[in-house]
């Protein structure tokens, strides 16, 4: 995990000095008009995660990325946006065993205003997500979806980069794990802050 999240660093670092060198190409725009967050826009996040299934607490880090496309109309902004996310997700409970996510993902529309330089915005989309629950040597795996809605906030560092804050909350459909003392059921809802870096073609 920490490999993984050293390459998610890795990327975003790439991100930020591939942009910086060719600055003039980009449609992110902090002239006295306001930005201009329109078009592409493709990044790295890294977040920390709380949520509850009903048994288990659970809590962890994650880190992806996130691809997208606005378009804005005045300050008015909206658009599409998908994203992947690999986390160190879990918790446990006496009876219940480990509970974990490893992978969390969407794909959402995302609309705001723009401030000048900074765009708050929110979004709502479809959900999925890898968990799994280990249990007297035991795990059972299974893919939950559900839907995810969020506030978020990002600020035009440059014509090329731009910063961003979200918070966002999953919800996803209850499963049934099966283990050797029998099923046993899990809704779970996951909260995730992220902080983000972005680059806009």
């Amino acid at each position: 995990m920490r490999s993984g999240l050293a390459c998610i660093v890795g990327i975003g670092a790439a991100l930020v000095a591939s942009a910086a060198s060719a600055d003039g190409l980009y449609r992110t725009n902090t002239g006295p008009g306001g930005a201009d967050f329109s078009g592409v826009n493709l990044g790295v996040d890294l977040g920390a995660a709380i949520g509850a299934n009903g048994a288990v607490n659970y809590s962890g880090v994650a880190g992806g990325a996130h691809v997208g496309y606005l378009l804005q109309n005045g300050p008015i902004v909206g658009g599409v946006e998908a994203d992947a996310f690999l986390g160190s997700i879990s918790g446990g409970a006496s009876g219940f065993g480990n509970y974990s996510q490893t992978w969390l993902s969407s794909a959402r529309i995302k609309g705001g205003y723009a401030f000048g330089d900074i765009l708050a915005y929110g979004t709502l989309g479809e959900a999925w997500s890898t968990s799994s629950i280990q249990n007297l040597g035991y795990t059972s795996n299974k893919s939950l979806n559900g839907y995810v809605f969020g506030i978020g906030a990002e600020y035009a560092l440059t014509r090329s980069i731009s910063l961003r804050a979200e918070l966002r909350r999953y919800n996803f459909n209850g499963a049934t794990y099966y283990m050797p003392t029998g099923p046993q059921q899990a809704t779970s809802g996951t909260n995730l802050l992220t902080l983000g870096v972005s680059t806009h073609f």
